[in-house]
């Protein structure tokens, strides 16, 4: 269900903008310049503006989150040749989206205007190309360019990292509040075997969880499996150990079910969605704050996850990605491990 809810809910391409129109020229020329906007998917028609002190007042109300003004003396400038303004004026409440919106914009003036050159020099009688750079971007792994091949592998982090942080701390400070713990601590075992004891169901139900998120992911999202299955397969058991860890860690730490909910949030997957580069990218953020993604599996397993399903990334691509969950995994244990010894789980 979270899979799908944000695989479909969660999208960074902007498309369907609502675009007002305040055209002053009225002119085979506005028309054609508008329909250059409309005939993508990324612009629909919201309406026109009568005036222009009703730009403000349009957008404020939210009928359109981008207004193009077209002057007056537009289609005379362009038949003679000289350059003419045009004015955009966009909603910024969301910072991500205006920008993206601006792109647009530029790309199908940058073109348009470039074909109205052309056209311009033609009828004067100079027989000019396009252009004499010939720019044709190529874009591996997602052509496509959509959003959703970049969210699912991280959507499917963050799942796998509620499953193995949050039920295993929570389930097992119930135990602890219910007095049964401290009878399988009697028993004649060792912390680690204790700890393994307690994992390895919710270890098998997150292996299962991640089989079918990923499946999921392929079938529904067309999410592609272009790296080996059995790497994938190790990266996952890896984070998924490291990740159950944690949440034994966490209940090591607290003494009643609400205070394992909030630290296995706070301390969890929480900051492993945030920092891990799910959403928000790494290198976008504050050193301090890059400094302290380290320290959490989820950058590593997203990464991973990212490089093996979308590029067909082998060991030898990933392996600095591997090191580190291993070193986390190793420790995790251990901290957990000794933390039973001394305090008890």
């Amino acid at each position: 269900m979270m899979l799908l809810l944000y695989g479909y809910a969660l999208n960074f391409d902007v498309k369907h903008v609502r675009l007002g129109l305040l055209d002053e020229s009225h002119t085979k020329q506005s028309r054609e310049l508008t329909q250059k906007f409309l005939s993508t998917e990324y612009f629909d028609f919201a309406g026109n503006v009568s005036e222009e002190p009703a730009v403000d007042k349009y957008i404020q109300d939210g009928k359109a989150a981008a207004v193009m003004v077209i002057p007056r003396d537009y289609a005379k400038d362009i038949l003679q040749g000289r350059s003419t303004n045009v004015q955009l004026v966009i909603d910024g409440t969301n910072s991500n989206n205006a920008t993206i919106i601006i792109g647009y914009v530029e790309g199908i003036i940058q073109n348009y205007s470039q074909d109205l050159t052309v056209r311009y020099m033609n009828q004067k009688g100079f027989s000019i190309s396009t252009g004499a750079i010939d720019f044709r971007p190529r874009v591996y792994y997602n052509p496509e360019l959509q959003s959703m091949k970049y969210l699912v592998p991280g959507l499917v982090a963050f799942i796998l990292m509620v499953l193995t942080m949050l039920v295993p701390a929570i389930s097992i400070v119930r135990e602890k509040e219910r007095g049964t713990m401290e009878h399988i601590l009697l028993a004649p075992v060792r912390p680690l075997e204790v700890i393994l004891g307690k994992t390895l169901l919710y270890f098998v139900l997150s292996l299962v969880a991640a089989f079918a998120v990923i499946t999921v992911g392929v079938v529904l999202f067309g999410i592609p499996v272009r790296g080996s299955i059995l790497l994938l397969a190790l990266v996952t058991i890896l984070f998924l150990i490291a990740s159950l860890g944690i949440g034994i860690l966490i209940s090591t730490a607290t003494v009643n079910q609400a205070q394992a909910y909030l630290a296995a949030g706070a301390l969890g997957f929480l900051p492993n969605m945030i920092l891990s580069g799910f959403i928000f990218p790494i290198s976008s953020m504050p050193f301090w704050l890059r400094s302290i993604t380290y320290i959490f599996p989820g950058r590593y397993f997203i990464s991973s996850l990212r490089g093996i399903l979308l590029k067909g990334a082998g060991i030898i691509s990933i392996w600095d990605q591997i090191i580190p969950l291993l070193v986390i995994l190793v420790v995790v244990l251990i901290a957990a491990s000794r933390r039973m010894a001394t305090r008890g789980i």
